[in-house]
């Protein structure tokens, strides 16, 4: 991992963020929830395409009780 300029790295720290790695891995954590949006909605659209909706009216669904 290259450093910018300047910037040094403090042996002693308990802790030090790696900025590029955690940007990397930001990205693609949001694309993948992007990606399995899209093919829940799209896939959800897909498989009801060719079947007619079926809807109850409420006059019907009062009737059979």
């Amino acid at each position: 991992f290259s450093q910018p300029p300047g910037a040094e790295i403090d042996p002693d720290a308990d802790f030090v963020y790696d900025y590029h790695t955690l940007r990397i891995g930001g990205l693609v954590f949001a694309g993948v929830i992007v990606f399995l949006s899209i093919i829940l909605l799209a896939g959800n659209k897909l498989t009801n395409c060719g079947k007619p909706k079926v809807r109850e009216s409420v006059s019907n669904s009062c009737e059979k009780r």
